[in-house]
């Protein structure tokens, strides 16, 4: 599924004003698993407010951009993902992927370099899973899948997903636990084979040459900061930023940190 949101003008927070407007960015953005485009909304009102100055008074200004939101739901592979973005996106974007869009994004970068003009990488990872990863992968995508009521996040996931001082923030876990139910059971298990089989993509790196921001949480326990750092260092010129607040869900937990990452990438 994709949906379009044109316009959306970061210099004054709105609707682009017909011929006076500067054309907008496209930026696609690709979730993790169990997510879809509202796990990005936080991030959009924060650019809102960080590209008017807002609280921050040394705002970076950057041109209106056209946020493109892919669900990643319909398919059990990486490839597949990567080639309904590249079927249904503009011929040039910037490419913002989280945690499994990342996975997509690499595979985005491995068909078609050239479409892409900016990269942001967040709480994610450019290795394959190793084969004993992947059978623990599947088998629990068995038992959650299998599990009635579904219930894709759980009290151990949160644990290991989220910052501490938002491991009980109930606005948040609202969210992650309905666009998980949202999701299914179909669609975990498909993202989960997709995530299982993912080819690795640490070849793919050096061949990076678009302006590339790498970030983490600080207290993400699914994906390890000193395994980001080793990713940005293996991409040329790519910024590398530890997110203080935020674990596996940087966009959500952190939106302005986030917010204020991507404009810098956007400026570049």
């Amino acid at each position: 599924m994709t949906t379009k949101i044109s316009g959306f003008d970061l210099a004054g927070g709105g609707q682009a004003d017909g011929d006076l407007a500067i054309m907008p960015m496209p930026v696609v953005f690709l979730p993790g698993m169990l997510a879809d485009q509202r796990m990005w909304q936080p991030t959009l009102d924060a650019l809102v407010v960080s590209s008017t100055g807002g609280a921050d008074t040394n705002a970076v200004p950057v041109p209106p951009i056209e946020p493109i939101f892919f669900a990643l739901s319909d398919h059990d592979s990486v490839g597949e993902m990567a080639q309904t973005v590249l079927d249904h996106a503009p011929d040039h974007f910037a490419l913002v992927g989280m945690s499994m869009g990342g996975y997509v994004a690499f595979e985005i970068l491995r068909r078609a370099p050239e479409r892409v003009s900016h990269l942001m990488l967040v709480n994610t990872r450019a290795t394959a899973d190793s084969p004993k990863i992947q059978r623990r992968r599947m088998l629990l995508a068995h038992l959650v899948a299998g599990s009635i009521p579904f219930k894709g996040v759980n009290d151990a996931m949160l644990d290991e997903l989220l910052h501490p001082d938002n491991r009980h923030d109930a606005v948040l876990i609202a969210l992650l636990t309905d666009m998980a139910e949202t999701g299914g059971a179909d669609v975990f298990k498909r993202q989960s084979k997709a995530v299982a089989e993912r080819p690795d993509s640490m070849a793919v790196l050096a061949d990076i040459t678009v302006p590339c921001s790498v970030m983490v949480g600080e207290a993400d326990g699914v994906i390890s900061p000193h395994s980001h750092r080793e990713m940005a260092d293996a991409i040329k010129d790519a910024s590398f930023t530890i997110v203080p607040g935020a674990g596996h869900y940087v966009p959500l937990e952190t939106p302005n940190a986030f917010a204020k990452g991507l404009i810098a990438l956007l400026a570049r």
